[in-house]
């Protein structure tokens, strides 16, 4: 290995100067204050402290044990009992015996487990000037500087994915400077939850140990030290290196998920690292860059003065009503990062704190909560070219699918796929908690499950949907079963409205109901996702398909309350907090296509449930906010998603570290991938279809298609909120989106806001429209647009080949 420090530069990093750089000058303090870093299946929470640097680490398959057996076995039994109460609107005492007979046993799935920590602790002391530190998104690498007694020290952290490992870089600017210990604990008291801790030749300590419940994962850590210079040995527990010139610490960890001896496995990876630690950054940044580079975003120039400060002090700053939009543009990329740093191929998807967790007993289990949250850590990474990223979803959909335990015979003895709210590394799909306002619903799975058909949408990969056809259709098989009477309509029985409660005529709260909104919304989604696919493949089920039909059509449809929103419930309840931050009656809004503008009634009444339950005091949230923006977004309106976009960056994010905010947990990851889709949102949508008729006089005439319609082609709207405050620093742009149909999306516009150009790349060859801004489909007061060698008009008409780009301008 070369020797660097004669020749590097040792000046002051001047975090300041690079845009793609959250920074510090000040080491974090808390857990939540520090940067993250990852490769999907390791992670590592950096806080960057000059002397000592606790760094959390984790591995994404250590949970607290292995699989559980959870369903009711008096579920069956109790279940008519409860469906009955409800039918006759008993819902407090349906909810008394739904707590006994409905819940699980145990009542909780697995939860994840931190491995521990690896401790730095230089051979120095702790006073030091000109200190910096900094996470850079653009080459995926944590940095530290700063300068003690006279001599300057960095370090550089990254967790390489094409290597399986972390690595950090220990160099000074004074020959033989590098001094240090490193070692590894479990527990950060006394208990240690360790089971052995032993050295490997004179540079390696390996530890491990199992996880805490019957069954348990058994783990494996390690670190090896490399140097130029000085003396590398191991004592006990540590490993040493004095008066090196520079250093190297290499870590690893496994787990039985994976390797059938953890301990073998770490060993073998840290002494098979030969390559120099140059070579090995170069991969890493070369294979993340092959992800983050595909999207660029210009939301306007910031000024001098902003760009000085601190990311704290930027966001900070936010509150003097001034948009800095450099900073947005590092938020929205931001997002991205933390999905590349937490979702690769082969590994298991980012749960509620991504990978990063240092609790035993992590508030929510750090679980997967798949009632809003799971699904929002995947919506950026469609629209924002990340597709590659997503297969962690689809293989715990199938981990689900496949499990020994089925809900939906063992429960509710039907037919089918199905889960609930929670589900953990082993797919469990039992119901989790005993919680009347999330524990009785459904509809986990079948949310889920419409990740499947988006991903076909955006790419046109028909061997995923092959794949993945028969748990789409078993999704809505568990309803043909599940689904019963009341009031004419075909109802789910038991649910609820994710987390939210409303008041009865007695004047009493209640949680449970039957046919919520949000039920019928995603069984509208579903039902019509599975028509598509079977279309689509070629599958022929006649009996199925008029089931499935008959039923949709038997669905209790979108109504409008008494306030002029969206119906939350089978009546017409209301809510017993008014600014609650789940916006389940929405899900036809967004992520769904049920509520667009083409139906006025359904969307006026949409946009009145979401300005109702913003100014009742919704998005309370990190990831509540966020999907505010997104809402706000389908429903055009620019302004809302601005004030929303700094209300979630300012209040809902912790300014060291640019991480969702979700207390009492020290953070959750949600509302960091829910706000880079928000922003995506404005600029790019394209959830609609149309079909094409032509008239009387031979004229076309284009109407709104929806889930279900088997010939459509997809809607491009560009800019369709975009909101005035992302213009007017110098105009913007982004390149890079994806949309649906199979297109690549460039968008440029000026700093009044009008579009410049946009280019669309057809990669699959689709026909597709486009147009710009909000016009309702069909409507002639849609803004002109003109695509280069081909038509002008409101709503135009592309039909693409694959490979073929295509300029839009106003016309």
């Amino acid at each position: 290995m070369v020797v660097v420090a004669a020749t590097e530069s040792f000046a002051p990093p001047n975090s300041a100067s690079y845009s793609s750089r959250i920074w510090a000058s000040a080491a974090g303090a808390y857990f939540n204050d520090s940067y993250l870093i990852g490769n999907g299946r390791l992670g590592a929470t950096v806080p960057g402290a000059a002397a000592s640097d606790v760094i959390r680490v984790n591995e994404d398959s250590l949970w607290s044990g292995g699989r559980l057996h959870r369903v009711n076995p008096d579920a069956q039994s109790s279940l008519p009992q409860i469906q009955s109460l409800l039918t006759q609107g008993r819902a407090p005492e349906a909810a008394r015996a739904a707590s006994f007979g409905y819940t699980g046993t145990p009542v909780s799935t697995r939860h994840y487990e931190p491995l521990g920590d690896l401790q730095l602790v230089m051979n120095h002391s702790s006073s030091v000037t000109g200190y910096e530190r900094w996470l850079d998104l653009n080459d995926a690498t944590a940095g530290v500087y700063y300068i003690n007694s006279g001599v300057a020290y960095k370090r550089e952290y990254l967790i390489s994915s094409p290597e399986n490992v972390m690595a950090i870089r220990i160099v000074a600017n004074k020959t033989g400077s590098v001094s240090f210990n490193v070692a590894m604990r479990k527990g950060q008291s006394l208990n240690r939850w360790e089971d052995y801790s032993s050295k490997v030749g004179s540079d390696t300590i390996v530890i491990g140990g199992e996880s805490e419940g019957q069954n348990g994962i058994a783990w494996s850590s390690g670190v090896r030290v490399v140097a130029t210079g000085g003396k590398v040995y191991a004592i006990g527990n540590y490993v040493l290196c004095d008066n090196a010139d520079e250093a190297w610490i290499y870590f690893t960890s496994w787990t039985s998920f994976r390797r059938s001896s953890p301990k073998a496995a770490v060993i073998s990876d840290l002494s098979n690292i030969h390559q120099s630690y140059t070579d090995l950054r170069t991969a890493h940044v070369a294979d993340y860059q092959k992800f983050a580079s595909r999207v660029s975003l210009n939301l306007g120039i910031s000024s001098p003065a902003q760009k000085s400060l601190t990311t704290a002090k930027r966001l900070a700053a936010l509150s003097s009503g001034l948009f800095d939009p450099e900073l947005a543009t590092l938020y929205f990329q931001f997002g991205r990062y933390l999905l590349i740093a937490s979702s690769r191929a082969g590994t298991l998807p980012p749960n509620l704190q991504g990978i990063w967790s240092q609790e035993l007993d992590p508030q929510w289990g750090s679980k997967y909560t798949i009632n809003i949250n799971l699904q929002m850590n995947y919506w950026p990474s469609l629209v924002t070219n990340l597709v590659d990223l997503t297969s962690p979803l689809y293989d715990l959909i199938d981990t689900m699918y496949h499990s020994p335990t089925n809900a939906a015979k063992d429960m509710y003895n039907v037919r089918g796929f199905m889960a609930h709210h929670n589900t953990d590394l082993w797919g469990d799909t039992a119901p989790q908690d005993n919680y009347a306002a999330s524990t009785f619903w459904p509809g986990g799975a079948a949310w889920l499950v419409t990740h499947i058909m988006e991903h076909y949408r955006f790419t046109g990969d028909k061997t995923l949907l092959e794949e993945k056809f028969d748990v789409l259709k078993d999704s809505a098989l568990f309803f043909v079963d599940f689904l019963s009477d009341y009031k004419g309509w075909k109802v789910t029985n038991p649910t609820l409205s994710c987390e939210n409660t409303y008041i009865l005529p007695s004047g009493t709260s209640a949680a449970i109901t039957l046919g919520a909104t949000l039920d019928n919304s995603l069984l509208w989604e579903l039902f019509g996702i599975v028509l598509e696919a079977q279309d689509i493949l070629s599958r022929d089920d006649a009996q199925f398909t008029a089931q499935i039909t008959k039923l949709r059509a038997q669905l209790p449809p979108l109504r409008v309350n008494s306030v002029g929103g969206i119906m939350e419930w089978i009546e017409d309840y209301k809510e017993t907090d008014p600014g609650h931050r789940h916006f389940s009656h929405l899900f036809g809004l967004f992520p769904g296509s049920e509520i667009t503008n083409s139906n006025a009634t359904t969307f006026n009444a949409a946009k009145a449930s979401l300005e109702r339950r913003m100014s009742n005091g919704s998005g309370s949230t990190g990831w509540s906010r966020a999907w505010a923006i997104l809402l706000s977004g389908r429903t055009f309106m620019p302004e809302m998603v601005h004030s929303n976009l700094v209300q979630l960056m300012y209040n809902y994010t912790y300014f060291n570290s640019m991480l969702d905010t979700g207390p009492p947990a020290a953070f959750q990851i949600d509302g960091n991938f829910g706000g880079t889709a928000a922003i995506a949102e404005a600029l790019l949508q394209s959830h609609e279809t149309i079909v094409a008729t032509n008239s009387r006089n031979n004229s076309t005439l284009l109407q709104a298609a929806s889930t279900g319609v088997l010939k459509k082609a997809f809607l491009i709207r560009i800019l369709p909120a975009l909101p005035i405050e992302w213009s007017r620093n110098g105009g913007g742009s982004v390149f890079g989106l994806l949309a649906r149909g199979g297109f690549q999306v460039d968008i440029a516009w000026s700093s009044s806001g009008s579009l410049t150009t946009a280019n669309i790349t057809s990669n699959e060859g689709n026909d597709v429209y486009v147009t710009l801004g909000s016009a309702v489909i069909g409507s002639t007061n849609a803004t002109k647009i003109a695509v280069k060698g081909s038509l002008s008009g409101g709503f135009v008409l592309l039909k693409t080949k694959k490979g073929g780009k295509y300029t839009v301008t106003l016309a």
